[in-house]
């Protein structure tokens, strides 16, 4: 009886859609690790990307067009795949560049996770 019950909740809920406006379901927003992201994120990104991810880097402020400010309201409206999407393959022709084959997935996940933590 209780693995019929069981498929019947599964299956109610693979049907119903993920209500409009309540961003993402949790369990993509906990895929990453924000203290190792934090680690990956000083490495590769906080000359572009400055330390609190405005944009404001060094190098950030210097490049055309400029590093993407994670904190402004175009930014906060992504959603995480299109951020993941840009961390792996970067945005040509910008300087951003992409880091698969750099970073593993998991480190990805984990610069993802500590991205979404700046948007604060």
């Amino acid at each position: 009886m209780k693995t019929v019950l069981t498929g019947v909740v599964i299956a109610a809920f693979a049907i119903v859609p993920w209500p409009a406006g309540m961003g993402e379901p949790l369990a993509h927003a906990a895929d990453g690790d924000v203290r190792k992201g934090k680690a990956i994120y000083e490495k590769h990104c906080v000359l572009c990307h400055g330390p609190q991810g405005r944009g404001d880097g060094p190098v950030g402020k210097t490049i055309n067009p400029p590093a993407a400010d994670f904190a402004s309201a175009a930014s906060k409206k992504k959603p995480d795949a299109e951020l993941l999407a840009t961390i792996e393959k970067g945005r040509p022709p910008t300087a951003m560049v992409g880091w698969k084959g750099q970073l593993s997935d998991a480190e990805m996940q984990d610069v993802l996770a500590y991205v979404k933590s700046l948007r604060q």
